[in-house]
């Protein structure tokens, strides 16, 4: 949601004759509605790190220009009463580019770290301004409310309207983080703790992941990637291999690749839970195409969707793998 320009930047009172004039709205800068305010993060625990290696709050600005912007007549603020909170230095954003921020109040690690944090709980304010040396104009504004751990707040597409991006782009272009995919091939069913239930080719009783097609159409999974850390959706690329229309396909996770093109380099965690994340590949980007979060599992147990594909996930002590899960 934008914030009000009505600051009161440049409010005066007339002692003259008992008058006085209303507080100003700042005019709108020349660079308003081509230089943006454009991703966030106000809660970075694992996401992006700084020249130091800290996970620290960060803003992005996105040049929509033609031209190079050099920015040392900006300034950046959490706070639009105290619009000069922080001064840009001498440094310049390209046409079509992006420049992150580091919001951490570590200003002596670097040009681009700023004299403030950002306030994920309960939000707070961004300001960019603008001055031709006499006036101070605003550039962009933002009024936010509170945040995600790792996830950032971004204009999509680039200098468009404000959503929630669950897989943040720093410094690259922003997307949805969501794959057409998504709604039609599910994380369907799997098992972190094989013992007896089904053997792989080479007769281990090894973890599981079903997927499953709700679509009528087969589709090719080259460019996708199966993970167990949502932070590393890359970690396991499929091979050239299709799934039929309402069809399944198990992907063995148990580390070892040498044993067939469906085995992934990882297994899963059974004893506290951990993450399954299915991903497609759209550089520079991970789109997510499904993921899930699980707690500690029951050997011989599957966990799955009731029905396939549904938003009901439960324990199947009789598991369906490459079949139908339970109606309910």
């Amino acid at each position: 949601m934008r914030f009000s320009l009505s600051l009161g930047l440049a409010a005066m009172l007339l002692a003259a004759g008992g008058c006085h004039a209303e507080p100003a709205v700042p005019p709108l800068a020349p660079l308003s509605g081509t230089l943006f305010l454009n991703e966030f993060m106000a809660s970075n625990d694992s996401t992006f790190r700084d020249e130091a290696g800290d996970f620290d709050d960060w803003v992005e600005l996105y040049n929509a220009g033609n031209e190079n912007i050099d920015l040392g007549a900006c300034y950046l603020t959490d706070d639009l009463e105290l619009p000069m909170k922080w001064t840009f230095p001498d440094t310049v954003i390209p046409a079509g580019g992006y420049l992150i921020v580091w919001c951490d109040g570590e200003y002596d690690e670097g040009w681009l770290h700023t004299s403030f944090k950002l306030n994920a709980d309960p939000g707070e304010q961004l300001g960019l301004f603008w001055t031709d040396g006499e006036r101070l104009m605003v550039v962009d504004t933002l009024s936010f409310g509170p945040q995600k751990t790792d996830t950032s707040y971004g204009r999509f597409p680039d200098g468009g309207a404000w959503l929630e991006m669950p897989i943040p782009t720093p410094a690259a272009e922003n997307t949805s983080g969501v794959s057409a995919l998504a709604g039609s091939l599910f994380i369907n069913e799997f098992m972190a703790s094989n013992d007896s239930t089904l053997a792989d080719e080479a007769g281990d009783y090894d973890d599981w992941v079903e997927l499953y097609n709700a679509s009528d159409s087969t589709l090719s999974l080259a460019g996708l990637s199966l993970t167990d850390d949502l932070a590393s959706p890359g970690r396991w690329e499929f091979p050239d291999t299709v799934i039929a229309g309402g069809g399944y396909l198990l992907v063995w996770c148990d580390g070892e690749e040498g044993e067939g093109p469906l085995h992934a380099n990882f297994n899963l965690g059974a004893v506290q839970g951990e993450q399954i994340g299915l991903f497609e590949s759209d550089p520079p980007h991970q789109l997510r195409v499904d993921a899930l979060i699980f707690g500690p599992q029951r050997t011989d147990t599957s966990y799955g969707r009731v029905p396939d594909g549904g938003t009901e996930w439960r324990f199947l002590p009789e598991p369906t793998p490459g079949g139908a899960n339970p109606e309910q």
